[in-house]
């Protein structure tokens, strides 16, 4: 009687014959795969080259007082736009469009800070109007393109830049600090985060430069559902849905069970009674959980209830080489996002592969061509495939306009209240 890796080997064997025998009928399903991927990211990008964009400046009044809470329902009202644009495969694979995505900007130059929102053409006029509906004194007016100020050819002798992406230290699941954090419960006041940027670049002089861009586009429930599981996890249950690893793990592990039970005895089989175990039934361990462990549920499930944004920040410091000075910027740059970190939960680094450092072998080569393409990823506002989700809170916690805690004359306002929005935006 042949034994069990005998019958293995044969049928691997017959295995490959067919395959050798049949094998351009298996060449169109790994080639077609291809081929589509390629397809849709050429009718995009052709897509992406049509667009129109434009570069909106938003001034607030000295006297704001509405907190962050207010651009988090800016926000919210913009994830409310997600899945419209795309409707049928015509749309997908000759149209070739994409959801739209947005860049909300925070800008010094020489120490005076301006916040933008860079949009779509075909979007203007909702984000226009969802600014005046939560900001009515707000003033919007576009502008043109700042980064024409750099050349592209830098690092030149005449210019120079430093620059990162940024990235999240844990998995999305884990949200960081947001503004709630801020503020002290029992008195209402509140620290502002938005003036740490603030008064740290007023320190910047004649001729230099901080750029600060946060790509944002609404995304579906993907990322809770893995939110989710991770919390599963904390709380020792089963995460439930599909076995991570891909098709080749799980085809692998069914594999494994189905030896299992042929060369073996069934494993879920109790020797005396004969039933299965419920393997399922995994007794919670949230009664053992730390308070801190618990907190950090609670944080997760917390950020699963607001809306997602597939999120790309990106950093640059510029200046003339006479005058550059990466550490005086750096270190405003970073203690404004080191402020939202938690070691709990997460908080927001320097991403190693963008970053415009380099050491040992060729640093200098290498540093130019770092620097040459963050700089274009930024002047074209690139959103990064292997982009992390933050929610609507979180994002109105990087990006708002400073309120009146915030004081400083570096920071542009409106000079005089208005009445009301103009009447012909859309509602």
């Amino acid at each position: 009687m042949p034994t069990f890796s005998v019958i293995i080997a044969e049928s691997l064997w017959e295995a490959l014959n067919v395959f050798l025998t049949y094998w351009w009928f298996f060449l169109f399903f790994i080639l077609w795969p291809i081929f589509q991927a390629l397809w849709v990211t050429y009718v995009q990008e052709k897509y992406i080259r049509k667009l129109k964009w434009n570069l909106l400046e938003v001034k607030v009044s000295a006297e704001l007082e509405k907190r962050p809470k207010t651009m988090e329902e800016f926000f919210s009202g913009l994830a409310s736009n997600f899945e419209t644009a795309i409707d049928t495969l015509y749309d997908v694979y000759l149209s070739g469009i994409v959801e739209s995505w947005f860049s909300f900007e925070i800008i010094s130059f020489e120490g005076d800070v301006h916040f933008y929102i860079r949009t779509p053409s075909m979007h203007r006029d909702v984000i226009e109007s969802q600014i005046y509906a939560e900001y009515p004194d707000a003033e919007i007016q576009e502008v043109e393109d700042y980064v024409t100020s750099i050349p592209d050819d830098v690092p030149s002798e005449d210019y120079d830049i430093w620059g990162t992406d940024m990235k999240l230290a844990k998995d999305s699941a884990y949200p960081i600090r947001t503004y709630k954090e801020f503020e002290d419960m029992a008195s209402g006041d509140f620290i502002d985060p938005i003036g740490n940027i603030v008064e740290g670049v007023n320190k910047l002089g004649p001729g230099e430069q901080m750029w600060i861009q946060i790509l944002v586009r609404p995304t579906d429930d993907g990322w809770k559902k893995v939110a989710q599981n991770t919390v599963l996890k904390l709380a020792g249950r089963e995460v439930k849905g599909k076995p991570s690893g891909g098709f080749i793990q799980s085809l692998l592990k069914e594999m494994a069970d189905l030896g299992k039970r042929i060369v073996f005895i069934n494993p879920n089989l109790e020797s005396a009674g004969g039933e299965e175990k419920k393997t399922n039934d995994m007794p919670s361990m949230m009664l053992h959980l730390s308070s801190g462990e618990r907190a950090i549920i609670d944080a997760i499930d917390e950020k699963m209830k607001k809306p997602g944004f597939e999120t790309d920040i990106r950093y640059i410091y510029s200046a003339r080489r006479e005058i550059f000075n990466k550490g005086k910027a750096n270190a405003a740059f970073f203690s404004y996002f080191t402020q939202f970190g938690s070691d709990m939960l997460n908080r927001l680094v320097p991403d190693g592969k963008t970053k415009t450092s380099a050491y040992y072998f060729f640093p200098d080569a290498r540093k130019a061509v770092k620097k040459k393409k963050i700089l274009r990823k930024y002047k074209s506002r690139i959103l990064d495939v292997k982009s992390y989700v933050l929610n609507s809170e979180e994002l109105a916690t990087l990006f708002h306009f400073p309120t009146i805690e915030v004081k400083g004359p570096i920071v542009p306002r409106v000079e005089a209240k208005k009445g009301k929005p103009p009447t012909t935006l859309p509602i």
